[in-house]
């Protein structure tokens, strides 16, 4: 009978162990290391550990005692695996130990996989760097987003297939761990195990394993992604051919490499929200602010066309409206809708009707301050997907605190413009809200009003009761007015009995109705207490002027005069002191 190769315990297995490129032990049945090849020794030599003739457990684990499971006192069992580091001046070597008895010794096989354990521990680093880069966009977002969860280990836990081929490519031998690789393959020439009927195209060995030792080629079959290592067998007879599956490497590197993309995406992101929040902190008026927003940063976020609208402290009004991409009349179409009392309550999260905008898809998201309340909204041209959309969040809850913030200024600075004793607004104030209701006339063509009031009789009650109660009666008549008019109007004390009502979006008509209302409904049978007991009426001469039967710059005028005019009547009936 001829020799068995794999199964004769003599020099030849050795050369064949020592040839082969996986690391191998042979240990008696004392656990006592009697023999390493090539590539275990060259682990031990870059340790500086002594092997031959240590106990294998004392010698690869620093233990005095066997291996829980060691297959020399448990033979039935499945061969026991463990891990090892190797530590070298060069660095860490890991090593996945298997070890099985074999012929009365015990067989350990060194794997190698320091590899891909480096390539793991880098994949790692990338993985913890774009975790640190997501807490940094989940902090802006205030909305809790989970990463994506990286790829399971890179290769199984089995030792690696070999095979013994001759010089024509011919199967001599094989391990188990082919059959658990290759499962579908059963195969007499090692080129079958990727379907081909002849040696692989561009295969090293053709000209001979002394040429191929060493070299490395890769494989696709399947799906699947191998390298085979080519070694040169004990006396130049054929070679051993050494199979990985490097299938979960090429795909850690494609998802390394799409993490680092996104990693630089997300890079992109911070830098713009570093930028933006530097530039919000600048002394820089809410115009720069908005023109920044749509010209610098939106654009590295959207393409196409868009708009912002900041609310005004008073309802109905727009404090701030800038656009890009958008005609005259398209914008002025969006910012006269956005007036909208409804739309722009605090609490509100209503949106523009889409016929009002002037594209077939599109994006609202409504800019909110710090405490949740509505100071504006952003119109975006097109639709956006869920991740742009958290993104563009990013920005614009900043900035959404920045206008809050602003507006909180604007309010301190109406409540300076207060009169003290009735605490209605000053004339400057009213100026200041009529030239804005006179350009939302000449924009929008919406129409506003003035009512202007006189009270009658303040004088004789200062000069017969005394300014103390002449104030009386002034604050009554300015919390009559408060108490009657909408919270889109104006109410000022423009002199001492004086009073001017501004109504947004009103008419002469209007301004009609609400005199009536203020003289049949309020003044009428209104009366303060007199020190003596007795009540005081209270009456109030009333003019009115609108925008659809007067000029803007002929409101005062028209409505002074007729204020007059019922002064005058007033007076008139009863030839009453005034």
């Amino acid at each position: 009978m001829g020799k068995t190769v794999f199964f004769s315990p003599d020099t030849e297995i050795q050369e064949m162990l020592g040839a082969v490129q996986t690391g191998i032990l042979l240990c008696s049945g004392a656990c006592l290391v009697t023999f390493a090849n090539n590539v275990a020794l060259d682990f031990f030599r870059r340790a500086e550990l002594e092997m031959i003739g240590q106990p294998c457990h004392k010698a690869l684990f620093g233990s005095e005692v066997r291996c829980e499971g060691c297959p020399v006192d448990m033979p039935d069992q499945e061969g026991k695996r463990q891990a090892l580091t190797l530590k070298t001046h060069e660095g860490d070597i890991y090593l996945k130990v298997s070890c099985q008895v074999w012929q009365g010794q015990c067989l350990l096989t060194l794997l190698d996989v320091t590899q891909e354990i480096t390539l793991l521990r880098r994949s790692d680093l990338d993985r913890k760097e774009l975790q640190a880069k997501n807490i940094l966009l989940e902090r802006r977002r205030r909305l809790n987003q989970e990463e994506q969860q990286f790829l399971t280990q890179l290769m199984d836990n089995l030792p690696e297939a070999l095979l013994a081929v001759d010089e024509n490519f011919l199967v001599q031998r094989q391990n188990r761990a082919v059959a658990d690789l290759f499962p579908s393959q059963s195969v007499t020439h090692c080129y079958a195990l990727f379907g081909y009927s002849a040696p692989c195209q561009g295969c090293p060995a053709q000209r001979g394993f002394s040429e191929a030792n060493g070299q490395k080629k890769s494989h696709e079959a399947e799906g699947r992604v191998y390298t085979e290592i080519f070694s040169v067998a004990p006396n130049n007879k054929g070679g051993l051919l050494l199979f990985r599956d490097i299938t979960r490497q090429v795909e850690l590197i494609g998802q390394i490499r799409g993490q680092r993309e996104e990693i630089a995406s997300k890079n992109k992101v911070l830098h713009l929200l570093v930028d933006f929040g530097i530039y919000l902190q600048k002394e820089a008026g809410i115009k720069e602010v908005a023109g920044y927003f749509l010209d610098a940063i939106l654009p590295d976020l959207h393409a196409g066309a868009a708009g912002l609208i900041i609310n005004d402290i008073r309802a109905g009004n727009i404090w701030l409206s800038h656009q890009s991409g958008m005609t005259i009349t398209e914008w002025t179409t969006v910012t006269k809708a956005c007036m909208s009392r409804d739309l722009q309550r605090f609490n509100s999260d209503g949106l523009l009707a889409e016929s009002v905008l002037p594209w077939p898809k599109s994006t609202q998201i409504p800019l909110v301050g710090a405490q949740g309340q509505r100071v504006g909204l952003v119109l975006l041209e097109g639709s956006l997907d869920q991740e742009e959309m958290g993104i563009l969040r990013l920005v614009t809850e900043p900035m959404g605190a920045y206008f809050q913030n602003q507006l909180l200024l604007r309010q301190l600075e109406e409540k300076a413009n207060k009169d003290a004793l009735t605490g209605l607004f000053n004339r400057g104030y009213l100026t200041q809200s009529m030239e804005e209701e006179q350009e939302k006339f000449r924009v929008y063509g919406i129409h506003h009003a003035l009512v202007l009031g006189d009270i009658n009789q303040l004088k004789k009650l200062n000069d017969n009761y005394g300014h103390e109660t002449g104030d009386r009666l002034i604050v009554t008549v300015a919390e009559a007015l408060r108490n009657t008019m909408r919270s889109t109007d104006i109410a000022a004390r423009t002199g001492g009995d004086e009073f001017i009502v501004l109504l947004t979006n009103s008419t002469d008509e209007d301004a009609g109705h609400f005199i009536e209302r203020l003289q049949n409904q309020v003044f009428s049978g209104l009366s303060i207490p007199l020190p003596d007991g007795t009540e005081f009426p209270v009456t109030v001469s009333l003019g009115k002027a609108g925008t659809n039967r007067y000029p803007p710059e002929a409101l005062a005028k028209e409505a002074d005069r007729q204020m007059y005019v019922a002064k005058e009547r007033f007076y008139a009936s009863a030839a009453r002191y005034r």
